[in-house]
């Protein structure tokens, strides 16, 4: 089952979540709203658009905006139902360790990995300057530079918390 803000909201209920809880969650259900009314619009705009630059670009965009939208009903429902045996699926999983050994050793050549390519994306990147005004060219790799830089930042936190 896909997470929803709705299964967040009868975990709310159903758990007799705490009044900081619930101020999460509901503010949580609310971003969630006003992201998927968003979403909508960009769903729209990327079907109805004859400019295939645009489409595109949307496109990427859309991407993002889906997988947020299913990220903040997974922290939701997570909040809502504090991993309680009756929670659907759909959630983010509870912070735990475990991550030792190779699994460690992995997350940290991958790290290093992540910061190569975005090294390597930089020197791509400044090679695209004379197509700047004529391609989509630089802000693919300008995204392609931001999601390393989120790749790493991810790594970092498996290295920090994974810990047993």
């Amino acid at each position: 089952m896909t997470a929803t803000f709705e299964s967040a909201l009868r975990g709310l209920r159903m758990t007799g979540a705490s009044v900081d809880t619930r101020e999460l969650v509901e503010l949580i259900v609310h971003h969630g709203a006003d992201e998927g009314a968003l979403l909508a619009t960009y769903e729209k705009l990327a079907e109805g658009s004859d400019n295939e630059m645009a489409a595109y670009i949307i496109g990427m965009i859309l991407e993002d905006e889906r997988r947020h939208h299913r990220m903040l009903a997974e922290v939701a429902n997570a909040a809502a139902w504090q991993h309680s045996a009756r929670a659907p699926t759909g959630a983010t999983p509870p912070l735990a360790g475990g991550l030792d050994g190779e699994l460690l050793a992995q997350t940290r050549r991958l790290l290093a990995a992540e910061q190569d390519d975005e090294r390597a994306l930089r020197r791509i990147r400044r090679k695209l300057k004379p197509f700047a005004d004529t391609t989509v060219w630089a802000l693919v790799i300008d995204m392609m530079v931001l999601d390393t830089k989120k790749h790493a930042t991810m790594l970092r936190f498996l290295e920090r918390h994974g810990h047993a």
